[in-house]
């Protein structure tokens, strides 16, 4: 379980793909630094490589890999065994069945009927650490594999590499998102999950072609779609998107006023959009180049 949830943090918007014509791969300038900035896939498949050449190529000449986070760490391995054991489940008589409301627990029911899971074996389990397994099981059920992430990857080249790796969140920031103390939140989170489960393959497959084109609009409208059909989930897309992307947007242009350069691999979720990073940066004043 620990080494599951080492990879799935950015989970919301997992993305799995290969590579051609253009990329998620942009590149943004200052006077003194150069920062590449890479749409990431958390969990991919064999096929996704190898990488087109000017990805590795703007890593090869980056002084320093940025990632949302270093999964591997001791510190976040760490925090996430302490969360898990603190916050991940249930310690009074609280169960799932009392906690979630009833449309969410009968979306749970079912979903767990059909895919022949024990449902009592989850009833001490919070919401977000059933999301977690439910999807990560699902995944790699579909072929989707952790540790052929882009993030993972690339972090594995950094250490071979000895490539300074610096993170733009920590563990116990993202920990304390997924984790935190609101049932109403807790409950969105879970079913939004439950009801996007039976429409996840084909999700990632048009995901696929839209990441291997670089097409930003057909990606952001895929993204976008469930919170135009469901307005109340757009309080946890800030959450979980929006309100990130502003804070890792304020670090990037902290790299930009160094005289390094940089290669900035985060979810793929982050970077589009009329709130992702790309556009941030833009509307800061920065000029952005797809390549």
């Amino acid at each position: 379980m620990q080494k599951k949830l080492s990879y799935i943090f950015s989970l919301f918007l997992i993305l799995a793909f290969s590579v051609e014509a253009k990329s998620l791969l942009y590149k943004v300038s200052s006077k003194t630094s150069t920062v590449y900035i890479l749409g990431s896939i958390h969990l991919a498949k064999p096929e996704l490589y190898p990488l087109k050449r000017e990805i590795t190529s703007a890593y090869k000449s980056s002084d320093a890999l940025v990632v949302e986070l270093n999964p591997s760490s001791p510190d976040s391995m760490q925090v996430m065994q302490d969360t898990m054991m603190n916050l991940g489940v249930y310690k009074g008589k609280e169960t799932l069945q009392t906690e979630l409301t009833a449309k969410t627990y009968r979306t749970l029911k079912t979903y767990t009927d059909k895919a022949k899971i024990p449902l009592q074996r989850m009833e001490r389990m919070r919401p977000w650490v059933v999301m977690l397994q439910l999807t990560i099981t699902e995944m790699m059920r579909l072929g989707y594999a952790p540790d052929l992430g882009i993030d993972q990857h690339f972090l594995n080249l950094a250490v071979v590499d000895q490539k300074e790796i610096i993170e733009l969140e920590t563990a116990a920031q993202q920990m304390a998102l997924l984790s935190k103390e609101d049932k109403e939140f807790q409950d969105k989170l879970l079913f939004y999950t439950l009801e996007s489960m039976h429409d996840l393959e084909p999700m990632l497959e048009e995901m696929y072609l839209g990441w291997k084109r670089g097409d930003e609009k057909s990606f952001d409208k895929i993204m976008m779609t469930p919170v135009e059909e469901d307005p109340s989930l757009k309080d946890v897309y800030f959450e979980l998107i929006t309100k990130r992307n502003y804070a890792m947007t304020e670090k990037i242009e902290g790299f930009l006023k160094t005289k390094k350069d940089y290669f900035v691999v985060v979810g793929s979720g982050h970077v589009i959009g009329e709130e992702g990073i790309v556009t941030l940066l833009r509307n800061n004043g920065f000029k952005v180049s797809q390549h």
